[in-house]
């Protein structure tokens, strides 16, 4: 197994190729981040300003030299009469549609929400296209900033040489339209966010990609005594508690990097104690360590278990599970009473278990290079995460023939593709499908509630 690979990335043993951990991590907090990339735009448009100015300067000084400078003044005054008004008008016009937009992007997302599940939202906050459409808004409207400044302190220097604002109107020019083309894309993009398809299409997929990217490379879970290194024997030596030095929050991720590191150095074995996506409060215990001597500088292991606000698909697969869930029980609500919606969470969801089914149980190991064990780190189990597929579902599809029949037909296929010692899950999911549909069903329904159909009420 690749050296300090997060299991949030497929590693040498699942074919994906091992990435530094720590580009890794900087990558998620830059997708995470609704802020580096729009400074980043205002930068480059910065940039990109002085040097169309420096441009424009060689122009006008190239004129001046020549010699035409009499003979093009008329021009020379209507090309900049006609740059200084698109400028004027190009960033002002951008910052003020940019505000509108987003204003009225927020509250449809808010409402499309509310109509699916709150924790969606982050696919906002993390998306691409929301960030490059304000970093482009942005970029533009400094960037005509930058060139009317300048233009104005150019215009009132001592040389005598006009400044003609040439090649910076014509790049003004040019980001005004991509503005338009990035506003184009975001509103297509922001108005199928508000499609329920969509919104679980994109979490089904974020979540296969996790499922597909957990480590082949585990062990079976110890019991909860056992503290010693897998495979070492266990003997004397010092076993310590290491407590969470970071704010109250969510677990999102493990620096398995850092474990390999601080672990080769003292010579020590840690064992991660919470799971991804347990709330981990500061001071309680997240990792146990044992070293033949008393380790030093237990700060530093302890920054290996990183919290933060809300859960995350990364190295947590089992958050986009909790997604559709939570969007399947709204949609079967009395209040939403949209079963139709919930059909579709199961589409994705038997898709996601039959996938998860392919992943070996256990713990996740991390060797250093002559192949001990250095770090243990839980993984998601399979048991729990049927349950959490399909025992709410279960139970909130009282009375919705359409969606019974299609848990009964994703329980069946899931069944028919796992092998035998995974099929108990399945089976307690089945009968308590039976009970629901006894319970809620007319007597002459109760059958046809159970029949497998992979389109509820499709035939």
């Amino acid at each position: 197994m690749a050296e300090g690979v997060p299991w949030g990335e497929p590693d040498g043993d699942a074919g994906g190729g091992a990435r530094d951990p720590a580009r890794r991590e900087r990558a998620e907090r830059i997708r995470e981040s609704f802020v580096v990339v729009p400074l980043l735009g205002m930068a480059a448009a910065v940039a990109l300003a002085v040097f169309t100015i420096l441009l424009d300067m060689a122009l006008s000084w190239l004129v001046a030299e020549s010699g035409a400078q009499d003979e093009l003044s008329t021009t020379l005054q209507t090309l900049t009469d006609s740059a200084n008004a698109v400028l004027g008008t190009a960033g002002p016009a951008t910052l003020t549609v940019l505000g509108v937009v987003f204003s009225i992007t927020l509250v449809a997302l808010q409402m499309a929400t509310g109509q699916l599940t709150p924790r969606v939202l982050y696919m906002f906050t993390r998306g691409w296209l929301a960030k490059l459409t304000l970093a482009v808004f942005l970029g533009t409207f400094v960037f005509t900033l930058v060139v009317r400044y300048a233009g104005g302190l150019l215009a009132d220097d001592d040389t005598g040489t006009p400044f003609v604002p040439v090649s910076s109107t014509a790049v003004a020019m040019l980001l005004v339209g991509a503005s338009l083309v990035a506003f184009v894309y975001f509103v297509d993009g922001t108005v199928k966010m508000m499609r329920p398809t969509t919104v679980l299409d994109r979490v089904g997929r974020e979540t296969l990609r996790q499922i597909r990217a957990l480590p082949r490379d585990t062990v079976p879970p110890p019991r909860k005594a056992a503290v010693a290194p897998l495979g070492e024997g266990g003997g004397d030596g010092h076993v310590r508690t290491v407590r969470s030095r970071s704010d109250s929050g969510v677990l999102v991720r493990v620096d398995t990097a850092r474990l390999l590191r601080w672990a080769v150095k003292n010579d020590a074995f840690v064992r991660v104690l919470r799971e991804a996506g347990d709330y981990v409060a500061t001071g309680s215990p997240v990792l146990e360590v044992r070293s033949p001597r008393p380790p030093e500088r237990l700060d530093r292991v302890a920054k290996a278990v990183r919290t933060g606000a809300e859960r995350s698909t990364f190295q947590d697969p089992a958050f986009g599970v909790r997604q559709l869930v939570d969007i399947g029980v709204r949609a079967l609500s009395p209040g939403v009473n949209d079963p139709t919606t919930a059909v579709q969470c199961i589409d994705r969801l038997q898709l996601l278990v039959e996938e998860f089914a392919q992943v070996p149980q256990g713990e996740r190991v991390v060797r250093d290079r002559g192949g001990r064990v250095r770090a243990v780190v839980p993984l998601p189990q399979w048991e729990p995460l049927v349950e959490l597929a399909f025992t709410e579902l279960v139970l909130f599809s009282s009375g919705q023939p359409q969606v019974t029949r299609r848990l009964a037909a994703a329980l069946d296929d899931i069944e028919a593709h796992v092998p035998e010692a995974r099929r108990p899950a399945l089976h307690r999911a089945r009968g308590e499908l039976r009970r629901v549909c006894a319970r809620s069903m007319p007597e002459g329904l109760v059958e046809f509630a159970q029949t497998a159909d992979h389109q509820g009420l499709g035939g």
